[in-house]
């Protein structure tokens, strides 16, 4: 067993830690004050575990964690990290959005089970990290002690990520930062030639760069399963000519984007008979199986059926799906196998899929779903839009704040944007706010909605068109994870605030012009500090119309009527 030490900045506090496995551990000297870094030269498995106070913690901040916003039990905050699903990171955060501990382990880390959890018999946080698949047999240890905002401290942790992956960081494409158009919520499997080049046309019209064809294309059957998939050919009779449906789209001024699942296999493809002994397992029943990457055969089976859309056919890009059913760390024995690790033979494929698509197009689009949100995947996906949840604006902005936490450059988009079609203006505004501070995906029927849906939809695209700067490429600092963000905000040239449960904004000194979007249920916001001199103050509402427009000096506790899903706009003089 080998032992490391852990040492508060103020030298206070002091753990020691174990290393069981066959390890080498060697600290390095500290760069930052409070922040700990400690090699480790593994042969084999190794489980790194320590204890430490964080008495006025209120949340876990995970990789990926959903809904769940609590402070786990140990026994019960075991997750299985793999490259295709979830990340390495944990920060421990109080009331006051710090960050107590930020835990993390190096990208090189392809596999492990990661534990933060409360101990019941010390009141302290366990820390339990194995570490079962790694890159050349190393990896760090980053231990942020800083009590710096959350999201600073995970600004740190992928600032380490990029350093350390370096130029082998796919890059990405202007397009990927703008509105896209999704034939998932509006078509489902029922999607054909006819419905994308319909899709495509209205979304041109609202500024939408691209349109992903979802499921569906590849199947007649439209049961929502996928027993026919593995072949990833179009279905003659909906896609009969799937290069001169592409080329028709382009002719829109769109990108074309095509969804396909690498991993499963249907027992009624032609594929089945040829790959239906390397298989990982069934993932539906006994119809769809998750085929086995380590073999060669399988991977030059879906090398080709990634690269044929954009070969053969003149697709942008590839909506690449299902990769985490390949998180397997307990996988079938593989005699006939050329890599040892299931996550190995992903990365051999998506390392080849990308190679041979980025010769047939430089700036080919890879998006990629949340869980996959391991930093592993930045070499190969340029966007990664946030988990399924439909015409939920609240779960959409939690989710697509995690995803922007820990996306570093990478762009990120909301779920597809869905509304019922008798909604309120307000309602239809709320899902755009949801999602404001990410690239928004779209499915509705665009050339079908009422004028008044109309002019909501035409204005929030405008808006985070105009000012995608600040809310893409701006600092994000969103305030109380705990209770699914209560509070957004995002700073650059302008400061963009966006306000859900928590309506008292406070201006900041270097504020000269800031924008405040009213998610919550009143129609009152209140700003602190806008002052002491005039400042201009515009206030619209859902759709843009303006309803307020003058110069006034502000108290320093100003409230300010702004409709719900309304925008004010405070410039200082």
């Amino acid at each position: 067993m080998t032992t490391f030490e852990i040492w508060s900045p103020d030298g206070r506090t002091h753990r020691t830690g174990t290393i069981d496995g066959t390890a080498t551990v060697t600290e390095r000297p500290a760069v930052e004050p409070g922040v700990l870094r400690y090699d480790v030269a593994a042969d084999g498995p190794v489980t790194l575990r320590w204890t430490w106070p964080a008495e006025t913690a209120v949340t876990l901040w995970r990789a990926t964690q959903g809904s769940r916003r609590e402070l786990p039990i140990d026994w019960g905050s075991h997750r299985d990290v793999r490259s295709v699903r979830s990340a390495p990171v944990a920060a421990l955060v109080d009331a006051q959005d710090r960050s107590l501990s930020t835990i993390s382990l190096s990208a090189s880390v392809r596999g492990c089970d990661f534990a933060v959890g409360v101990n019941e018999e010390t009141a302290e946080q366990l820390i339990e990290l194995t570490v079962d698949d790694v890159e050349a047999r190393r990896f760090t240890l980053r231990i942020d002690l800083r009590e710096l905002h959350f999201a600073e401290a995970l600004r740190g942790v992928t600032t380490e990520w990029t350093t350390e992956l370096g130029d082998r960081i796919a890059p990405v494409p202007s397009v990927a930062r703008e509105a896209m158009y999704s034939t998932w919520y509006s078509d489902h499997q029922h999607v054909s030639a006819e419905s994308v080049e319909r899709h495509a046309r209205a979304g041109a019209s609202y500024g939408c760069a691209a349109v992903i064809v979802d499921d569906g294309w590849q199947t007649d059957d439209t049961a929502r399963g996928y027993a026919y998939c593995g072949d990833w050919e179009p279905t003659s009779r909906t896609f009969p000519d799937m290069a001169s449906h592409v080329r028709r789209v382009h002719e829109l001024g769109l990108r074309y984007v095509l969804w396909i699942a690498p991993p499963l296999i249907g027992v009624h493809s032609k594929a089945w008979d040829r790959l239906k002994d390397r298989i990982l397992g069934f993932a539906d029943g006994e119809v769809t199986a998750v085929l086995d990457p380590r073999y060669p055969e399988v991977r030059e089976h879906l090398l080709e059926s990634c690269i044929r859309p954009v070969r053969d056919w003149g697709a942008d890009g590839l909506k690449i799906d299902f990769i985490d059913s390949w998180a397997w760390s307990s996988p079938p024995p593989a005699p006939d196998a050329d890599c040892t690790s299931v996550d190995e033979g992903v990365e051999l494929l998506l390392q080849a899929i990308t190679t041979e698509l980025r010769k047939l197009r430089p700036d080919v689009l890879i998006e990629f779903r949340q869980d996959y949100v391991n930093p592993r995947l930045w070499q190969f996906g340029t966007f990664l839009r946030a988990g399924d949840c439909a015409m939920d604006p609240v779960e959409n902005r939690v989710r697509t704040i995690d995803s922007r936490l820990l996306a570093g450059d990478r762009a990120v988009h909301s779920d597809m944007l869905m509304w019922h079609p008798s909604a309120s203006a307000e309602n239809v505004a709320q899902q755009f706010i949801g999602a404001m501070f990410s690239t928004p995906q779209v499915s509705m029927e665009l050339d079908a909605m009422s004028p008044e849906h109309e002019r909501v939809v035409r204005y929030w695209l405008g808006f985070l068109r105009d000012h995608a700067d600040v809310l893409l490429d701006g600092v994000l600092v969103p305030s109380r994870p705990d209770a699914r963000y209560t509070q957004v905000r995002a700073v650059g040239a302008e400061t963009v605030v966006a306000v859900f449960t928590n309506p008292v904004v406070r201006v900041a000194d270097t504020d000269r012009s800031i924008v405040l979007v009213n998610s919550g249920a009143s129609s009152r916001i209140i700003v602190e500090d806008a002052g002491p001199g005039p400042v201009d103050l515009v206030v619209s509402d859902c759709s843009g119309t303006e309803v307020h427009r003058g110069r006034t000096t502000p108290p320093e506790v100003w409230a300010i009527d702004v409709p719900i899903a309304g925008v004010a706009r405070i410039q200082r003089v």
